[in-house]
């Protein structure tokens, strides 16, 4: 279910050309986010299942933005600032790459509203990364972890998808960077929905490289 409460398979097509489809996990993202939001749940299981329903109702090439809170793993990051995913890679260790075209368009239109964002490969777990996982996580050189991108980057690899993560927490207190990560992807919408008209629609991105 949507945020509205929509069942999304039960909308229309979205046009190739049209504003860009949003999908978050949790309905705390998806309030947050604003609007027309298409709900996977949490974790590999849902995300991919639902990515695969939205993947077979719109058209190839649609733009689709995946938007949520994440663990930030590089030293640099704050709670509240943003990544922009030029790749991501799954628990297996297989990585897919994205758009860069799509991700630097977004990050420039987010930093253009005074965000601070950070462009840069994100990692998948299929579960909670605490303590020394976290560290190796962040010796790989990604920048952020979460529960559902990797799956969903499979399952729309034939649409224009570019993955948002607002930085949750940096090992340090969770509640304090939820609360800060929340806030800050409230502002994601009205910046992000310029994206798709900014830039020429992007080739199919490539299956996973093992």
């Amino acid at each position: 279910m949507s945020a509205d409460g929509e069942d999304p398979r039960a909308r229309s097509p979205v046009d190739q050309g049209g504003p860009a489809t949003f999908v978050a996990a949790m309905r705390l993202e998806a309030l947050a986010i604003g609007g027309s939001v298409v709900r996977t749940g949490m974790g590999h299981v849902r995300a991919h299942g639902a990515a695969q329903r939205l993947a077979a109702r719109i058209e190839p090439g649609a733009a689709v933005v995946l938007a949520g809170i994440s663990g930030g793993l590089a030293p640099a990051l704050a709670p509240g600032e943003i990544v922009v995913a030029t790749s991501v890679r799954g628990p297996d260790g297989d990585e897919i790459d994205l758009s860069g075209t799509d991700a630097a368009a977004v990050a420039a239109e987010l930093r253009t509203a005074g965000r601070s964002v950070h462009l840069g490969p994100i990692v998948s777990s299929k579960t909670l990364v605490h303590g020394e996982h976290r560290a190796e996580l962040a010796r790989t050189g990604a920048l952020a972890v979460d529960m559902e991108s990797a799956w969903v980057a499979r399952a729309l690899s034939d649409h224009r998808l570019v993955i948002v993560r607002l930085v949750a927490d940096t090992a340090g207190n969770f509640v304090v960077g939820l609360v800060k990560g929340l806030v800050a992807l409230r502002h994601v919408r009205a910046v992000v929905d310029r994206w798709p008209s900014t830039t020429a629609s992007a080739p199919p991105v490539p299956g996973p490289k093992l």
